[in-house]
C-alpha cells in the first residue's frame, strides 16, 4: 500500500527514483550505475548513502563522485553529518528555505527512524519558491483567502469584497485611533506646529525597522529548528539600538541645521530612538506570538503589525514632545 502525505509537505512533494547506493558501495560502481541508469533518475546531483537498514547515512555529489580514487567506499568519501535533511511531514515553505540556507540542490526526505524515503529536486524547490512568494505577497496585502488565490476577474464582486474589506476596515479603526491619539496632544501642537511635520518621518522609520524584522523573523522561525526566543531578541535588540542611534543623530544635525531650533532637534532624537525601539514589539514579538499559537506569522507583517506600530509610534513622538518642549 502507498503511503499517503500531507499536501505541500515534502512527503508529497519528493521524488523516489533517484541514487542510492549502501556505504560498502565502491566510486568505481556508483560511477557506472550513474551512466547506465542517468535517464531513469528524478535527478543526479547527488548520490543518497544508506546502510543495510536503509537509514541515510550521508550523502555524495557528483563532483566528489568523478574525483574522488575509483576504488575508495562510498562511506570514506561522503558528506557525513550533521546532514540537511527534512521529515516526511515537513512543510514545502520550510523545506525551500533550508535548500536555500544551504545551497542544495535537492533535499532529503527521511522518515522518524532516518529511513531515506527520497528527495525533493530543485526544480521542486524553485517552484515552492515561486508560489510561496506570491502567497505572502498577497496575504500581505489581505488578497489571499484560505491558501488560495482571488482571480479578480473570475470572483463574484461581493466575494472580492468580503475578502479584501476586512483588512481595510482593521486599517481605518487603527487610523482613527491614531487621530485621536494626535487630537489629545492638541496642546502639544498649538505650542510649536512643526511637531506635526516630522510625523511622517517618525511613523515611517519605525515602520521600516519593523518590516525588516519582520521579514527576518519569519524566515528564521521557517529555517531554524532551535529557535531561541531570547537570544535572538537580544541580537535584534543590538541592531535595533545601533540603527536607532545612527538615525536620530542623523536626524538631529538635519533639523538642528534647518531649524536652528536645540530643543525641536533634541525632541526628534528622542521620539525617532523611542519609537524604533518600539518596533522590537511589532517587529519580533508580535510574529513569534503568531508562531506559537500556530497562527502564520506571515499575517503579522501586513496591516496588524503596521497598524500597531503607528499607534505606538505617534503616542511615543507625541509623548516625548509634551515632556520636553
Amino acid at each position: 500500500m502507498v503511503k499517503t502525505y500531507p499536501q505541500e509537505s515534502a512527503g508529497s512533494l519528493m521524488e523516489t527514483n533517484v541514487p542510492m547506493v549502501l556505504e560498502s558501495t565502491t566510486i568505481g560502481e556508483i560511477e557506472r550505475m550513474l551512466t547506465r541508469e542517468a535517464d531513469a533518475f528524478a535527478s543526479i546531483h547527488y548520490v543518497y548513502v544508506v546502510d543495510h537498514a536503509q537509514k541515510l547515512q550521508g550523502t555524495l555529489s557528483l563532483k566528489e563522485v568523478f574525483r574522488a580514487d575509483k576504488q575508495a567506499k562510498a562511506t570514506d568519501v561522503m558528506a557525513k553529518g550533521p546532514l540537511v535533511k527534512a521529515r516526511a511531514h515537513t512543510d514545502q515553505e520550510r523545506l525551500a528555505y533550508l535548500a536555500l540556507r544551504h545551497n542544495l540542490k535537492g533535499i532529503p526526505v527521511v522518515d522518524k527512524e532516518d529511513h531515506f524515503l527520497g528527495m525533493v529536486p530543485d526544480t521542486t524547490i524553485l517552484r515552492i519558491l515561486d508560489s510561496e512568494a506570491i502567497e505572502d505577497i498577497l496575504r500581505f496585502g489581505g488578497v489571499l483567502h484560505k491558501g488560495s488565490f482571488d482571480d479578480i476577474m473570475q470572483i463574484p464582486i461581493l466575494t472580492s469584497l468580503k475578502h479584501r474589506l476586512p483588512w481595510l476596515l482593521l486599517g481605518l479603526l487603527g487610523g482613527m485611533f491614531v487621530a485621536g491619539i494626535v487630537n489629545g496632544f492638541e496642546d502639544v501642537l498649538s505650542q510649536n506646529l512643526l511637531i506635526a511635520a516630522f510625523i511622517p518621518l517618525v511613523v515611517y522609520m519605525a515602520d521600516a525597522v519593523s518590516a525588516q524584522m519582520v521579514a527576518f523573523v519569519i524566515r528564521d522561525l521557517a529555517t531554524s529548528q532551535k529557535f531561541q526566543f531570547i537570544k535572538y531578541l537580544g541580537r535584534q535588540f543590538t541592531v535595533v539600538v545601533l540603527l536607532g542611534a545612527i538615525t536620530s543623530i542623523l536626524l538631529f544635525v538635519v533639523s538642528l541645521a534647518l531649524y536652528s531650533s536645540f530643543r525641536m532637534s533634541f525632541v526628534l532624537v528622542v521620539a525617532l530612538f523611542a519609537a524604533i525601539l518600539t518596533s522590537l514589539f511589532t517587529g519580533v514579538i508580535v510574529p513569534f506570538m503568531f508562531s506559537k499559537f500556530r497562527l502564520d506569522p506571515a499575517n503579522a507583517s501586513g496591516p496588524i503589525a503596521t497598524i500597531i506600530q503607528d499607534i505606538l509610534s505617534v503616542f511615543v513622538y507625541f509623548s516625548v514632545a509634551r515632556l520636553f518642549l
